[in-house]
């Protein structure tokens, strides 16, 4: 029982290796959902600053509009020990201890935790931000051992299947991008094809 602030649950910022110039993921701001866990796409390009994260960690828009129109992510789409960057405009939270990663991305989700964080903004007016600090004095109910077993018990999962629909829609779309344009100009022919 009693409470906890996300500083005892959550790395806020962890540091993340990723030397200048390396090829590496890169997460814009416009690629977070306002809505969904799953970023709309990355690119590869080099390192040349900003927020670095890996599987695991929750990326959360701390600058206006974007805080405010609920931009986030939940990093689960990398491979082992690859290291992506993105925005320096994101505070990234990383699981402590036996918290599931996942809780922390419905953390940032949750209502009454949003509000909080633009509530909490400052600087001039267009340019506010919400600290990493800030964030981390937010204050929770202490989860217990049971209550973290059921979560991680359920909630994994179905961010399994976010992710793997998301990656076939990603693919889908690619797909259909590239066979819309060669169907319409004729390149592609499909008048002999039965239904």
């Amino acid at each position: 029982d009693g409470e906890c602030s996300v500083a005892d649950i959550a790395h806020l910022n962890p540091k993340r290796a990723l030397a200048k110039n390396q090829e590496a993921k890169c997460i814009e701001m416009s690629q977070l959902s306002t809505s969904g866990a799953f970023p709309s796409g990355w690119e590869k390009r080099p390192f040349n600053g900003g927020m670095r994260f890996s599987n695991g960690d929750t990326l959360l828009a701390r600058i206006t509009p974007c805080l405010e129109n609920g931009k986030a992510a939940f990093i689960d789409f990398l491979d082992t020990s690859e290291v992506a960057f993105g925005s320096t405009e994101y505070i990234v939270l990383a699981p402590k201890g036996e918290i599931p990663p996942e809780f922390l991305y419905c953390l940032a989700r949750y209502p009454v935790f949003s509000d909080y964080a633009v509530k909490n903004m400052n600087g001039s007016s267009g340019r506010q931000r919400v600290s990493a600090e800030t964030v981390g004095n937010y204050l929770l109910p202490a989860l217990t051992e049971d209550e973290l077993q059921e979560f991680r018990s359920t909630v994994p999962c179905l961010f399994k299947m976010i992710r793997n629909n998301a990656i076939e829609s990603m693919v889908l779309t690619q797909l259909r991008d590239s066979l819309l344009p060669r169907l319409i100009s004729g390149e592609i022919d499909v008048s002999n094809i039965k239904c």
